[in-house]
């Protein structure tokens, strides 16, 4: 049996430029651990980008293996209790259109294809778990990952930790879809963190069940426009709300009526928005809690973070029974388990996609996929949203961590500098990454290479195969077809 020897990290930041390096801290003195497990692949993160880059390269005949660590997967989506796939209707490809096509016959939740561009959180969970078991990808679930073993740059074995204590498991290539860059940390990549370590503001949505629409309409027609709340008010009255397959979203603001009586309720959020969809009748998934200046990657913040949001979730569900029509017999059904991280690391690619690339709508001839361009960055003192809502290309040296050898990035890790990454951070962006990263690491390893020097035109010539559009002009052809 293989064993590995590692070493834990230490981390060694600059002060004000934002750019971290993974530092080699004092080590235990030369650990042994037996290999549990050998794979061609393996995809750190059973997530919105992981469980795509696991499938993808499992039908390339690559042996797969997930480390999660949750009991589930679906990551974000599911463990956020996210059901908004923002512009998933009119871009997809690949394996993410046969995703939406499996939802839609599945028949839990809206039709994301049809309308809404919403999926049931519940259900990207157990069609996630199909799909990774009907490739035969191995699952450990209830893993975290602590370390690495390298030879020279290229990572070799991963480090975990579970019930079962610390294990080892080795592949000939690995995929970072951990969405905080853990695995690429831990082998000393480099890596962004926000601006000068400022990052997006967390949430936490929760549910509200048994709202009444009908009173709720009413209550809202009446209301000033800068509550923004007339849509919703004409969706509902066409039945949004009220019945299966009907999903509907509305962006609005309470927090001005918030400040009103804040004294009653104390814990109610700031600076927020009051932004709602509806999947289930008579029920609303909410986004409205909020902290900044908090870091996803510090385990005392995530916990802050846990405790101001919890406690705003319950304040905003009172304000809301006490104060609003058809909130009076609601209850809160589910709270997300986690605080959602919208931005930690973003690993430092052979390429970096930049804000300036999706202004102007960027064409790369090494392109490995599309992203929309609506930018969502909930930074406390400039909320920027909107973009020119076109495409931009994606170099595939936006997935190659700078400095390592053998691994590729997908999801929200991924090079791409700060306003750039509120976009590529999207569900169906991350997921189509992943499908880049899964296939790019087939190719790779059944050609015996490092994934950069994999040729590019191999790559996109089998994503082409596979149904999957890799660049704008893949789109323009499809359209014109």
């Amino acid at each position: 049996m293989r064993h590995a020897s590692w070493s834990r990290r230490g981390f060694l930041f600059s002060t004000g430029a934002g750019l971290f390096v993974a530092g080699a801290a004092s080590a235990p003195a030369g650990e042994s651990i037996p290999v549990t497990a050998e794979y061609d692949i393996i995809v750190c993160g059973g997530g919105t980008s992981g469980i795509p880059a696991a499938v993808a390269a499992a039908r390339q005949g690559a042996r797969v293996a997930v480390i999660e660590r949750y009991g589930f997967l679906g990551g974000n989506v599911a463990f956020s209790i996210m059901p908004c796939w923002h512009h998933l209707g009119d871009h997809h490809s690949g394996l993410l259109t046969q995703f939406a096509q499996q939802v839609e016959a599945f028949g839990v939740g809206p039709a994301p294809l049809k309308e809404g561009n919403h999926i049931e959180p519940e259900a990207v969970k157990i069609l996630f778990l199909n799909m990774a078991t009907d490739h035969r990808v191995q699952l450990y679930l209830h893993h975290f990952i602590t370390g690495v073993v390298k030879e020279g740059n290229r990572i070799t074995t991963v480090i975990t930790e579970s019930k079962s204590g610390r294990r080892a498991f080795g592949a000939k290539c690995f995929i970072d879809a951990s969405g905080d860059g853990d695995l690429c940390c831990h082998a000393g990549a480099k890596f962004n963190l926000g601006v000068q370590g400022e990052t997006q503001g967390m949430a936490l949505r929760f549910r509200v069940g048994y709202v009444d629409f009908d009173k709720f309409a009413d209550w809202a027609a009446g209301q000033p426009n800068d509550l923004s709340l007339g849509d919703m008010v004409k969706t509902v009255r066409q039945g949004g709300g009220k019945s299966w397959g009907k999903a509907f979203y509305f962006g609005s603001r309470l927090d001005r009526r918030y400040d009103q009586v804040r004294s009653q309720y104390p814990d109610l959020p700031s600076n927020t928005y009051f932004n709602c969809s509806s999947i289930r009748p008579n029920e609303l998934s909410i986004n409205t809690t909020r902290v900044y200046k908090l870091d996803g990657t510090n385990a005392d913040d995530l916990t802050k973070a846990e405790i101001v949001m919890r406690k705003q979730a319950w304040a905003v569900w009172r304000f809301l029974k006490e104060n609003v029509p058809g909130f009076g017999a609601s209850v809160i059904t589910e709270t997300a388990i986690q605080a959602g991280v919208r931005e930690s690391r973003t690993i430092v690619g052979d390429s970096t996609l930049t804000v300036d690339d999706g202004a102007r709508n960027r064409e790369f001839e090494d392109s490995v996929q599309t992203c929309r361009v609506t930018f969502d960055s909930h930074d406390q003192q400039h909320y920027e949203t909107g973009g020119n809502k076109g495409l931009v290309d994606v170099p595939f040296g936006v997935l190659l961590p700078q400095g390592l050898d053998g691994v590729l990035t997908a999801g929200r890790c991924t090079s791409c500098d700060h306003l750039m990454n509120s976009t590529f951070r999207r569900m169906e962006n991350s997921f189509q990454s992943g499908e880049v990263a899964g296939t790019a690491a087939a190719l790779a390893v059944k050609k015996g290479l490092a994934p950069r020097h994999l040729p590019v035109a191999e790559l996109q010539a089998q994503l082409r195969r596979n149904g999957f559009k890799t660049c704008q002009k893949d789109r323009q052809k499809q359209k014109r077809t």
